[in-house]
C-alpha cells in the first residue's frame, strides 16, 4: 500500500459547502421555531434553503442531527465571547478571599454581557423559541445549554452573590439568589415584545441598550447588596 503524506491530501475546505451548510442550519431555525419539530419534514427544509433533500441527510445526518447541531451552532457562535466574559470575572474574583470592591465590576460584566448577547442576537429571537420548549421538556439538549451555558454562568454569580451576602457560594439561599436573579435577565427574551410596548421602543438602539443593561446591572447590585458603581456606562462596543 502506497504511503500517504497529509499534506498531500488534505484539501482545504470548500466555502460553497460551508455557505450550503449554514444556509440550512438558519432556514430549519425559523422553520422549527414556527411550525415545531414534528410540524417541519426534511423535504420542507430543504426547499425553503433551496438545497436537494438529500443534502439535510448529508451535512446532519437527519432532521434529529440538524436539531442539535442548531443547538450547538448558536452556542458556538457566542463561545469566544462567552469564554471571555467568565474568564474575566473568574480574574475579579480571584481563587481565594474575594476583593468586595470588585463585585460590582463582576456584575456589570456577567449581567451586562448577557444583556447584550441577547437583545443583540437576532437568531436568538427564534431560538428562544426552541430553547423554551427544552426548558419546558427537558430532555438531551436541555443538558447541552445547562453544561455549557446555565451552569458555569450560575457558579459564578452565586460566588459574586454569596461573596456580596458573606455566604458560602453553595449555600441555598445564595443559588436561589443567583438562580432568581438568572431567571429576571433570561426572561427579556420571552417578554421583549412587552418592554418595546410598555416604554414605547421598536427596536434596541445603542442608547436603548446601554439604558437597560445599566437598569439590569444596577438592581441587581442593590439587590445583593452593593452600590453600583457611579461611571459613564459602558462602551456597547466592548466584550463583556
Amino acid at each position: 500500500m502506497p504511503e500517504i503524506h497529509p499534506a498531500t491530501h488534505l484539501r482545504a475546505p470548500d466555502p460553497r459547502t460551508a455557505a450550503t451548510r449554514r444556509r440550512i442550519i438558519d432556514t430549519s431555525l425559523r422553520l422549527f421555531a414556527e411550525h415545531g419539530f414534528r410540524g417541519v419534514s426534511v423535504r420542507d427544509i430543504s426547499a425553503a434553503a433551496q438545497v436537494n433533500v438529500a443534502a439535510v441527510n448529508y451535512h446532519f445526518g437527519g432532521k434529529q442531527g440538524l436539531y442539535r447541531t442548531i443547538f450547538e451552532t448558536v452556542l458556538d457562535d457566542d463561545e469566544a465571547r462567552f469564554a471571555a466574559q467568565l474568564a474575566k470575572v473568574a480574574r475579579l474574583l480571584g481563587h481565594t478571599v474575594v476583593d468586595r470592591t470588585q463585585l460590582p465590576a463582576a456584575v456589570e460584566i456577567l449581567a451586562g454581557g448577557m444583556v447584550r448577547r441577547i437583545s443583540t442576537y437576532e437568531n436568538f429571537r427564534w431560538f428562544s423559541v426552541l430553547l423554551a420548549r427544552e426548558l419546558a421538556f427537558p430532555g438531551e439538549l436541555f443538558e447541552l445549554l445547562y453544561r455549557r451555558r446555565a451552569a458555569p454562568l450560575l457558579d459564578l454569580l452565586a460566588r459574586v452573590v454569596g461573596a456580596a451576602q458573606g455566604l458560602a457560594p453553595e449555600a441555598e439561599s445564595v443559588r436561589l439568589t443567583a438562580n432568581v436573579l438568572y431567571g429576571q435577565v433570561g426572561h427579556l427574551v420571552f417578554s421583549r415584545p412587552i418592554l418595546w410596548r410598555q416604554v414605547d421602543w421598536e427596536d434596541y438602539t445603542p442608547a436603548r441598550l446601554d439604558l437597560l443593561t445599566r437598569t439590569v446591572i444596577d438592581l441587581i447590585n442593590r439587590a445583593i447588596g452593593l452600590e453600583p458603581r457611579d461611571h459613564p456606562p459602558a462602551d456597547p462596543g466592548v466584550v463583556i
